[in-house]
């Protein structure tokens, strides 16, 4: 059997590529470099690989874009998953090497080092290449000038004869990358999926499902007309009733907190041992609390999830299959989470358009969604009460929009995501109104220094908080 890797010989794809199929017990492989994600789909779509490698995600970086860009829309099992340690090393050509002036290697490895090398070599240049170790054959073949550098595998500078700088430039000791194995699959993964409630996450999730993956995708919705034009409009393949519950492989509900709870303990005794489901409930304390010993008790394969995504307003009317391009979706496994599921479900989502993949405990969810989520549409919810905000024509550079615009909240759904999650949320109110109070005393006394102060104090924060997500800036 042949596996194309994402890169050349001595690169950390190879690595994983090998590990993986030592797992699986393959014994008689032939590993063929393909320098890309794009030259390993290709390889797989021509046929001349059996299996493809590829790197999925870095613990410091995030995505890989690249590769997710050459998975979108394919349809592929996969049948592995490896995280492996990733250690980046700094060669020159040779010794006689004594100021690099610029640095090559992936874009991945360049960011994972950004610390070091601005720290190290702040007048270096960042030069992109396809893969680590082809960076490193650039640099040896005298493709890239005398006085660069570059990052890479220890054993793939070693073997081109090149000169070892430094080891160990990643920022983060615990610096690790995922890669999957993968093969092209006329069903994609293999799964009948059941979104239940098709709003505009759930409209948008069986678009995205039945756009971007081989799944077929029934919906489920408690106002039956609402299916029907799902299906209408080709969203969906049918719709689901208790026949298609009991033997879909994922389901997916996308309902109010309380109905999501009251839905999956009546419908859970009903699937097929083996079956997985994913809720997208804002809150995941009291729902995995919930859920979690029917599931186990039913023999269901059961994982929290939240995209972070949506609009001012839903309805399946306003759903559409790249709602979720580019944004983050949280899994929180659970006792009845069973070993695979969320790689497996990684993967899954990654085809529907999420960029980045959250794992956590029901708890960590709950409090950091109180701080990002909640609070802010608490205040949102307060500020536009104001008996001046429908003056505001005229009078807005566009702070107010920002400010307001998610007070357009459904009150019935986030009525229950505040109460499920009080705990949480409570000491984030207080919080918030005890540093209020600060400033309004400060304004009310007139104390310019105390009130410059205090926004100073905001403004450091913003600033701290930006500084230490580059990627990812919070404004």
């Amino acid at each position: 059997m042949k596996i194309g890797y994402q890169g050349i010989e001595g690169c950390n794809s190879l690595a994983s590529a090998r590990n993986m199929a030592g797992r699986l017990g393959w014994t008689d492989v032939e590993y063929v470099p393909l320098i890309n994600s794009k030259g390993v789909v290709d390889a797989l779509r021509a046929g001349t690989v059996d299996y493809g490698v590829m790197a999925t995600m870095n613990h410091v970086a995030g995505v890989v874009l690249e590769t997710e860009a050459a998975l979108r829309g394919l349809n592929y099992r996969m049948l592995a998953l490896d995280c492996i340690p990733i250690h980046h090393c700094l060669f020159v050509k040779d010794s006689s090497v004594k100021k690099i002036t610029l640095v090559a290697s992936h874009i991945q490895a360049l960011k994972q080092c950004r610390g070091t090398l601005a720290r190290e070599y702040p007048e270096a240049v960042w030069q992109e290449d396809e893969d680590t170790a082809m960076a490193a054959r650039h640099l040896a073949e005298g493709v890239l000038p005398a006085d660069a550098g570059v990052l890479c595998r220890k054993e793939a500078g070693e073997a081109l004869g090149l000169y070892l700088l430094q080891e160990n430039l990643e920022d983060d000791a615990e610096n690790a990358t995922e890669f999957e194995l993968i093969q092209l699959s006329e069903k994609g993964m293999d799964k009948l999926v059941v979104v239940a409630g098709l709003g505009l996450e759930g409209g948008s999730m069986a678009k995205a499902l039945k756009q971007y993956t081989g799944c077929t995708v029934y919906g489920w919705n408690r106002t039956a007309s609402v299916a029907q034009q799902a299906l209408s409009d080709g969203a969906i393949d049918g719709i689901a009733d208790d026949e298609i519950l009991s033997r879909c492989d994922l389901l997916i509900p996308v309902l109010y907190p309380q109905a999501t709870i009251a839905f999956l303990q009546r419908v859970i005794p009903r699937m097929k041992r083996g079956a997985q489901v994913v809720d997208l409930v804002g809150v995941k304390t009291a729902v995995v609390e919930a859920v979690t010993p029917v599931a186990l008790a039913h023999g269901i394969r059961y994982t929290g999830g939240h995209p972070m995504a949506g609009l001012a307003k839903g309805g399946y009317h306003r759903s559409f299959a790249d709602l979720f391009k580019g944004a983050s979706m949280i899994l929180v496994p659970t006792p009845a989470t069973a070993e695979g599921d969320v790689a497996e479900l990684s993967a899954l989502f990654r085809q529907a358009g999420f960029q980045r993949i959250k794992i956590c405990d029901p708890q960590t969810h709950d409090r950091m969604i109180a701080h990002t989520s909640q609070l802010a549409h608490v205040v949102s919810n307060c500020y536009v009460k104001s008996p001046v905000s429908s003056q505001y024509v005229g009078f807005t550079g566009g702070s107010y929009k920002d400010m307001t615009r998610i007070a357009c909240l459904n009150e019935r759904v986030w009525q229950e995501l505040f109460l499920l999650n009080k705990d949480a949320l409570i000491p984030e109110i207080d919080l918030l109104i005890r540093h209020m109070t600060e400033l309004r005393e400060a304004i009310k006394a007139g104390d310019a220094s105390q009130v410059e102060e205090m926004l100073r104090q905001g403004r450091e924060s913003k600033e701290h908080i930006d500084a230490l997500n580059p990627d990812q800036p919070s404004e």
